[in-house]
């Protein structure tokens, strides 16, 4: 029996994300990211073809480098210049009724503290339908414009993070009681004093004293995200994800990453459906598969090699063109101080046990992200990534909103004739229409573990 899939749109609030150059592109409104707009209008759209949640991802420092200039970056609008999404969230989400909104912010972005207040108030805006992608961050830049330490571990990032979910948690569930707001105008009370709690949490980082400043949202806890490949990224994962974004490169590849991220999760008590992954994918669709794969030719004269090979750059937090193509990406691997999971994802998925070298990564990262073809074989390929274990999608652009519309207009329907998309929402809120669940975390989430800490 088929199961619906979970459709996210991918999205930053820039002239351009994955597919660097494509706002050259005649029909292209990338530019048109400072206003709303676009957005709005993409907002209703999505809403109406019935996608679970814009995904908004985001940087803290300009990204890559080619042959030791970061002039491609400029030229290319190498995701600068970036807004910030948060502000633009609620527009959206007084647009809109169901569509829900999740976001990039990393533990180098905002004090702990801070982040959940914001948060709070964006679920109370939206009525509970947002969520949080957590980061750690591997931008030496994005450290240093906010005059931070840099240089830190996969595994040093990793127990920064553990502490920064520590403290919004304990802000979240447990210094507001489930029953401390009263809002009785007769009483005169409207938050019992007995029941807010400060949290006092001392910590390696942190030492916050107080309770959370604005009151509990729908979900309290929103829903949470993460996305990483290398070991202490999948950990983390199953500790804490419910969502979680691939970064898989085969379908063998994506069955190993789900199966050691559940083998994590159920090491910390939780169960196979706590967590649904998703995959990112950019669909170029024609009416055959031969004039699918002839557009995807035509935009591809669009994209920049150059500020291409700049993004990738930027994944590791190395100038791979500095390095001789040739070099195989073993013999760097150690060096990386960025995202490993991308490039192990290459490794360990080439074929005939060959050795991939930086150019075959630069010319093949992006093709698994590639799914090409008529409607109906798009569908079919959609299967077999459900088959093995992907939940749903992140739907990559290559021009914005052009990119999309298509997908409403020609992808959607199939979809959801197979069972593949919904038809209609699910009532409530983020978490609800995800998981079918009640609006809270589960009980098996550490979360909810700090629920009356505090009395």
């Amino acid at each position: 029996m088929t199961q619906r899939m979970i459709f996210t749109l991918l999205v930053m609030d820039s002239i351009g994300h994955n597919f660097h150059g494509s706002w050259r592109h005649p029909a292209a409104r990338n530019r048109e990211f400072k206003g709303f707009d676009m957005w709005v209008d993409l907002a209703r759209k999505a809403e109406q073809a019935k996608v679970d949640a814009f995904f908004f991802t985001d940087v803290m420092g300009v990204q890559g480098e080619y042959n030791g200039k970061r002039d491609i970056v400029f030229e290319m609008a190498m995701n600068v210049p970036i807004g910030d999404c948060t502000m633009l969230i609620p527009a959206l989400a007084q647009q809109t009724r169901d569509l829900g909104f999740l976001y990039t912010s990393s533990v180098i972005s905002h004090h702990p503290f801070v982040f959940a207040r914001a948060a709070s108030t964006l679920d109370n805006l939206s009525n509970g339908r947002i969520g949080w992608n957590i980061v750690t961050s591997a931008n030496e830049k994005a450290f240093r414009n906010l005059g931070l330490p840099g240089n830190l571990s996969h595994d040093e990032r990793y127990v920064w993070a553990q502490e920064y979910v520590d403290v919004t948690y304990k802000l979240w569930e447990g210094s507001w009681d489930v029953d401390a707001i009263v809002d009785d105008p007769a009483s005169g009370v409207y938050a019992d004093p007995s029941k807010v709690h400060d949290i006092n949490h001392k910590g390696a980082r942190y030492s916050v004293e107080g309770f959370n400043l604005m009151e509990p949202s729908p979900q309290r806890t929103p829903v949470l995200a993460q996305a990483g490949g290398s070991p202490a990224g999948l950990a983390f994962a199953g500790k804490h994800a419910e969502l979680m974004f691939l970064s898989a490169y085969s379908l063998e590849t994506i069955a190993a990453q789900v199966g050691a991220v559940r083998e994590q999760a159920r090491t910390n008590g939780r169960r196979d459906g706590d967590i649904l992954f998703l995959q990112g994918m950019m669909f170029v669709i024609g009416s055959t598969d031969e004039e699918a794969y002839r557009k995807w030719g035509e935009l591809e004269e669009w994209r920049s090699p150059e500020a291409q090979t700049a993004y990738f750059s930027s994944l590791s937090g190395m100038d791979l063109g500095r390095y001789d193509p040739g070099t195989p990406l073993e013999n760097i691997l150690d060096e990386i101080p960025g995202i490993q999971g991308a490039f192990l994802a290459v490794i360990n998925a080439w074929p005939d046990g060959s050795k991939p070298t930086i150019k075959d990564f630069l010319t093949s990262l992006s093709l698994p992200q590639m799914v090409v073809g008529s409607p109906e074989t798009i569908a079919g390929r959609l299967l077999e990534y459900q088959g093995a274990g992907v939940n749903g999608v992140q739907v990559m652009n290559a021009l914005l909103p052009n990119s999309y519309a298509e997908f409403f207009e020609h992808l959607v329907p199939v979809l959801q004739d197979k069972g593949i998309m919904q038809k209609e929402y699910q009532p409530g809120t983020l978490r609800q229409k995800l998981f079918g669940s009640g609006p809270d975390i589960s009980e098996r989430h550490p979360a909810h573990g700090y629920r009356g800490m505090f009395c």
